[in-house]
C-alpha cells in the first residue's frame, strides 16, 4: 500500500535526516489534520491485545478462550484487507472510512452495554470478527492515504505514521498497566475515533475543494 514502493532514483534520507524531515513535516496540514486518525489506529490495535482479551475474554471465559478469540480475528482481519481493496475501487475511499468507524462505534456500544454470562460466549466472538474486520480498514485505507496524500514526500510521511500509530499503542498499553478499568478506555476510543474522522473529513473537503479549484483552471 505505497509504503515499501519508492520511485527509483530517490535518495535516500539518512537517519539524521529522516528525523529532522519527520518533524518537519508535522507542520503541515494534511499531517497535523490526520494525526488524530493515525493516534486511532494504534489505540485500536493495542486496546484489543491489551483490554478486550483481558477484560472480555480472560476474566470471563478463561485465558484457553483468547487463542480462538485471536484466530477469529486475525481470520477475519486478513479476508476484509483484500476484500476492501477491491470494493474501495467501487466506492470510493469515504464510505469505507465511514464503514470502519461504524463497526468500531457499534462494538464498543455493545461493550459498554452487554454484560459477558457463560451462554453468550458466542458475542465475544462476533466483536472479534467485527473489530478485524474494522482494524483490517484502518491498516489498510490509512497507509493508503497517506501515501495518496503525501506522494512526493514518502519518508517522512510514513514516518509521522509509525510514529503517531506507536504513540496510540503506548497510550493503550501505559493505561493497561496502570490499572485503568475497560469502561474510561472505552469512552477513550470513542474520543479519539470521533477526532480521528473529524480530521479526516476536514482533509477529504479541502482535497476535493483543491481538485475542483484544479478543474477550474
Amino acid at each position: 500500500f505505497g509504503e515499501d514502493e519508492r520511485k527509483e532514483g530517490q535518495e535516500k534520507l539518512t537517519g539524521k535526516q529522516l528525523l529532522v524531515a519527520t518533524f518537519r513535516h508535522m507542520k503541515k496540514k494534511n499531517q497535523i489534520l490526520i494525526i488524530p486518525l493515525t493516534f486511532w489506529s494504534g489505540i485500536e490495535q493495542g486496546f484489543f491485545g491489551a483490554d478486550f482479551t483481558a477484560g472480555f475474554v480472560t476474566c470471563a471465559y478463561g485465558v484457553h478462550v483468547v487463542g480462538r478469540v485471536l484466530i477469529v480475528f486475525g481470520v477475519c482481519d486478513a479476508l476484509a484487507s483484500v476484500g476492501f481493496g477491491f470494493i474501495i475501487k467501487l466506492v470510493g475511499r469515504v464510505p469505507i472510512f465511514i464503514l470502519g468507524a461504524c463497526i468500531n462505534l457499534a462494538v464498543i456500544i455493545v461493550m459498554l452495554t452487554w454484560t459477558p454470562t457463560a451462554s453468550s460466549v458466542a458475542v465475544v466472538y462476533v466483536l472479534a470478527a467485527l473489530w478485524g474486520i474494522g482494524d483490517a480498514i484502518w491498516q489498510t485505507q490509512i497507509n493508503a492515504l497517506y501515501g495518496v496524500l503525501f506522494a512526493s514526500d514518502e519518508e517522512a510521511a510514513f514516518s509521522n505514521y509509525r510514529l503517531w500509530e506507536s504513540m496510540g499503542f503506548l497510550l493503550a498499553f501505559i493505561t493497561q498497566a496502570c490499572g485503568v478499568c475497560v469502561f474510561p478506555k472505552l469512552l477513550l476510543t470513542i474520543v479519539f475515533l470521533s477526532l480521528g474522522m473529524g480530521g479526516y473529513f476536514v482533509v477529504e473537503f479541502l482535497e476535493r475543494k483543491k481538485a475542483q479549484e484544479r478543474r477550474n483552471d
